[in-house]
């Protein structure tokens, strides 16, 4: 039964669920920033020194060469940001799933209770009733968990293959660049 008590603990517990997903939210946007910032800056730096290179070039083997020398580290650093950035959004979804799971295993347990109380406290087919919920309710959990364990699979395949088709672009990029120079 719900009480002043309990109410106000429900409360207090929601609100700080909420100022901890808010930590997240902020500790992301952050970090995603400075990230964004970081590399804005750095490209910011390299395009001068680019228009440097490019106005000391006397011929146009130079030219190639110069532009050739440019790819690889232009794609390794497209790359690190991409890399860096999923690695953000994954630590925040990490950290609100961290958060969140018990509140939802707790839902779960306040639930089977109500079920348990309908079962006794219903006088015509209570228990079938109950049956029915919690049937009911462990297949939604058996399918909620089978879609997080699916989307962790997923997860980890992207990042392997993004890792694997990063690298292999910048070798082939430096090993371009290698053949023009």
């Amino acid at each position: 039964m719900m009480t002043k008590n309990t109410l106000i603990a429900s409360h207090t517990d929601a609100l700080d669920t909420l100022s901890a997903l808010a930590a997240v939210g902020f500790d992301t946007i952050e970090r995603a920033g400075t990230l964004s910032l970081d590399y804005g800056r750095a490209n910011l730096e390299d395009s001068a020194k680019v228009l440097s290179d490019l106005a000391a070039v006397r011929e146009p083997k130079a030219l190639l060469a110069l532009g050739a020398s440019l790819v690889a580290p232009a794609l390794s650093r497209n790359a690190g940001y991409l890399r860096t950035s999923y690695a953000i959004a994954s630590e925040a979804g990490e950290s609100i799933n961290a958060l969140l799971a018990p509140k939802y295993a707790s839902i779960n347990k306040d639930l089977d209770k109500a079920i348990e109380a309908l079962s006794v406290n219903t006088p015509v087919a209570g228990e079938v009733i109950a049956t029915a919920l919690k049937s009911a309710m462990t297949a939604t959990n058996s399918a909620i968990e089978d879609a997080a364990k699916t989307t962790r699979k997923v997860v980890e395949m992207t990042e392997s293959n993004i890792n694997k088709a990063t690298d292999a672009a910048v070798k082939s990029a430096a090993k371009a660049a290698k053949k023009v120079a």
